[in-house]
């Protein structure tokens, strides 16, 4: 099973991403850490790996077999959308995002939540503007994931997340492997 999630900043792939991997037992690849490595030197806390290296880390995830992957859409990762059989597209409403993305950046300057950057006011506006990117369509987003619309479902609030991970077949640890299959 290969599923990708998408959405916007703030509408929770990661925490989709976790229990997906937690009931289909696939591994989840948040994509941001194909882009962006540690540095504790940068003043935002990251840099971007230099492309040949995403791109050798991307498809390594795509080799696999299975895979659950979450993205916000970018260009670079267009791949994983045409090669997953399952799109799943969470668009909460923006109003919906804005506080997530608020709460969120608060708990990370707390240091209750981890992140992988530095959780000043110039990343929270970044934020916002991807945010924006995404409503307008700025960022190419939806005319990219339109693409595929014949393997997209779209989650837009809670219940029908939950909706989908009940539909969702669990895996049979029990069965034995075929060999020569």
């Amino acid at each position: 099973m290969k599923i990708y999630i998408v959405g916007p900043v703030g509408s929770e792939k990661s925490t989709l991403g976790r229990r997906l991997s937690a009931v289909t037992g696939i591994p989840c690849t948040h994509l941001d850490s194909l882009v962006y490595q540690e540095d504790p030197s940068d003043p935002w806390g990251n840099t971007k790996r230099p492309e040949a290296e995403r791109v050798a880390l991307f498809q390594a995830v795509l080799s696999q077999d299975n895979y659950v992957m979450e993205d916000t859409g970018r260009a670079c990762f267009e791949a994983g959308m045409r090669r997953a059989d399952h799109i799943l597209l969470l668009d909460p409403p923006p109003i919906v995002r804005r506080k997530r993305i608020l709460l969120r950046w608060i708990k990370q300057r707390l240091g209750i939540e981890p992140c992988g950057y530095r959780p000043c006011l110039a990343i929270l506006k970044a934020i916002f503007r991807c945010s924006r990117n995404y409503d307008t369509g700025a960022d190419g987003a939806k005319d990219r994931i339109a693409q595929f619309q014949d393997k997209v479902t779209v989650l837009r609030n809670a219940r029908d997340i939950e909706a989908y991970l009940t539909g969702l077949p669990v895996p049979d640890h029990t069965q034995k492997p075929v060999i020569g299959r």
